[in-house]
């Protein structure tokens, strides 16, 4: 399980100054490709900015940037699949990014929505002890009231809260999405 904190650009996500939390994960991304978690809150946050455009307060941003955050965002959505393939949160986000908003991803909506699907499978196979994992892959399968989800989430709740600590948007849409009475956005 990972901690999804990082204070300094969540601080800025949590004022709506996307550019400069962007800014910010880029440059700390391109020092160290390899780091997983700045490299999926950079991706996730072009995800968000993408997906709710018009509905988030996008006051600090330029109607240009949306541009800028699509492109990037296939920018890392490339990068991952070459250099991220067999990890299990790299499935799992992206997964459930795809499933959720195929349009983003490929010409072909079905195709490409199924294949977010196929991503989160295969983060479950990789690693079915991580709770985080668990809620992603059963959130998507099971309707909130079947007994699956709801089990895994009154056996996770504490430490998946734990480690959606902090204000940045994959934490609170996460805390959303997967855990009752998550954070709201």
């Amino acid at each position: 399980m990972k901690n999804w904190e990082l204070k300094d650009t969540d601080q800025l996500e949590k004022e709506s100054d996307w550019n400069a939390s962007r800014d910010k994960l880029y440059h700390n991304w391109k020092e160290n490709p390899q780091d997983l978690k700045v490299f999926l809150k950079l991706s996730f946050l072009c995800w968000y900015l993408v997906v709710e455009w018009g509905v988030e307060n996008t006051s600090k941003v330029q109607e240009s940037d949306y541009d800028d955050y699509e492109e990037l965002l296939q920018e890392l959505y490339q990068y991952g699949i070459i250099h991220f393939k067999e990890d299990a949160f790299f499935n799992a986000v992206f997964g459930f990014m795809i499933e959720l908003f195929p349009e983003h991803f490929g010409e072909d909506y079905d195709k490409t929505k199924e294949f977010g699907e196929s991503l989160i499978n295969k983060s479950f196979n990789l690693n079915k002890e991580d709770p985080f994992i668990e809620l992603i892959y059963l959130s998507g399968r099971t309707p909130s009231r079947n007994p699956a989800f709801s089990n895994a989430v009154e056996k996770h709740s504490t430490t998946v809260k734990n480690s959606l600590k902090g204000t940045g948007v994959f934490q609170e849409y996460f805390s959303y999405m997967l855990l009752p009475n998550g954070n709201q956005l």
